[in-house]
């Protein structure tokens, strides 16, 4: 059976989240909070917070493309934030990491917007490599997050702050 990239349905969480927990497992990260609830609360909702195309060979689900909308003020410009890449090691050079940014393009085109952008750890350099083949830009950033803790503590500071104007 050939390649088939096509957005993600309801139907695809528990395998989608198998394959983010190995994303987030190959990376080093946390890899509990990921579950099919919360992908099915968080994308699939009245409210979705990200999009998602998958990747299928012989009718397995071997990759996937998460994205959600983005803006950058630096050239007034619409786009996505592509947040995951993941094709299984089997799958690689199949020509499922291509297509798959290929569709999360089409799909920010069909949005109004003009750029994916993403990030990659410093590490990985065979992600670099393929990205380049893409034609992607590279611009060295450091990446920051305020999260658990220090999230509530700035959030309640805010508050704060709020009730007493």
């Amino acid at each position: 059976m050939p390649l088939r990239i096509r957005p993600a349905v309801a139907a695809d969480v528990s395998a989608l989240a198998d394959l983010v927990r190995e994303l987030n497992a190959f990376h080093g990260d946390p890899v509990e909070h990921c579950t099919a609830e919360t992908l099915l609360r968080d994308g699939f909702g009245q409210r979705p917070a990200f999009a998602v195309h998958v990747a299928e060979l012989d009718g397995a689900l071997v990759g996937y493309a998460l994205y959600h909308d983005a803006y950058e003020p630096v050239y007034a410009a619409r786009g996505v934030y592509m947040s995951d890449l993941m094709v299984t090691a089997a799958a690689r050079g199949s020509g499922a990491g291509r297509a798959l940014v290929a569709a999360v393009a089409a799909e920010a085109r069909r949005r109004g917007a003009s750029f994916v952008g993403w990030v990659s750890r410093a590490w990985n350099q065979d992600a670099q490599a393929f990205y380049r083949r893409l034609g992607a830009i590279e611009e060295p950033t450091i990446s920051h997050a305020i999260a658990f803790e220090a999230f509530t503590t700035l959030a309640d500071e805010a508050e704060r702050r709020q009730a007493s104007e």
